[in-house]
């Protein structure tokens, strides 16, 4: 991947040109607005990042995984992490971005974040009290000591989409990718790829650590969110990722995200 470390849609300078000014700051906190359809192209920091789209819908990915990232949920990437995202609703984001010298034992790898009411107004905080070149009083790093301990918290991994590496499994993921709703069976895959069934299964497992169909459940909620930002009919979004039951739709997309599909275009209507 090739890096690209420039945000045309910020007022700001960049974040890696901040990063570069301030080495000694604990925190820089920006906001950005970026419109719809916004490709924040392959760039990395050498600082921590966590992405929270206080309005809007990303899609960030990473060499091994793809996130949707909504309004509940934020994103935790590693320094020196390449990655990349792609504005799917026209957002505004909150991007935190934390000195490894100043805070250890934080995730080696991404992790996406259940943002609780808590959490939320925690961030708000802190975006509010970090000023760019000022110091941070004693209250302002309780705080971000308070925001780093749920950094640490239990993964939530029903936004992230580990992506198997195996080349007898890429032109499963390739087609399901682009068309989630594919009814075809590992069974039916086997002549296409040269694998048997059986270790088409074993290499989902080994891969991502999931089985084939969790694999695909989890690609085809991730798909309805974008689908359901798009203002389309929860029967219809249904039927277009593969359920053949609006009701099992419905209470999986309710398992995964911890509310109905309605609620969430709700929201959307909302903002």
């Amino acid at each position: 991947m090739t890096l690209n470390t420039d945000n045309q849609t910020s007022p700001l300078p960049s974040s890696n040109t901040l990063i570069a000014t301030f080495p000694k700051q604990p925190v820089l906190i920006k906001t950005v607005n970026m419109t719809k359809g916004y490709h924040d192209k392959p760039h990395r920091h050498e600082w921590h990042q966590v992405i929270y789209p206080s309005r809007g819908l990303l899609k960030s990915r990473t060499e091994s995984h793809h996130f949707y990232v909504p309004h509940h949920r934020a994103l935790f990437i590693p320094a020196r992490t390449v990655h990349e995202s792609y504005v799917m609703k026209d957002a505004s984001f909150i991007g935190i971005y934390l000195n490894p010298d100043f805070c250890k034992a934080l995730p080696n790898s991404c992790q996406p974040i259940e943002v609780s009411p808590f959490l939320r107004e925690l961030i708000l905080k802190l975006t509010q009290n970090v000023h760019i070149g000022q110091p941070l009083s004693d209250r302002v790093l309780n705080l971000l000591t308070v925001f780093e301990d749920e950094l640490r918290a239990e993964k939530d991994s029903s936004l992230e989409l580990p992506m198997p590496a195996d080349r007898r499994l890429q032109p499963i993921v390739h087609e399901l990718l682009s068309c989630p709703g594919s009814p075809k069976t590992l069974a039916e895959w086997s002549s296409q790829t040269g694998a048997t069934e059986r270790t088409l299964s074993r290499l989902f497992n080994k891969e991502v650590q999931l089985t084939f169909p969790q694999w695909r459940q989890r690609l085809r909620l991730m798909t309805a969110l974008t689908l359901l930002e798009q203002d389309e009919a929860v029967q219809d979004v249904a039927h277009h990722i593969g359920y053949q039951s609006v009701s099992a739709f419905i209470e999986a997309f309710r398992m995964a995200f911890k509310q109905t599909p309605q609620q969430f275009k709700q929201h959307y209507r909302n903002q």
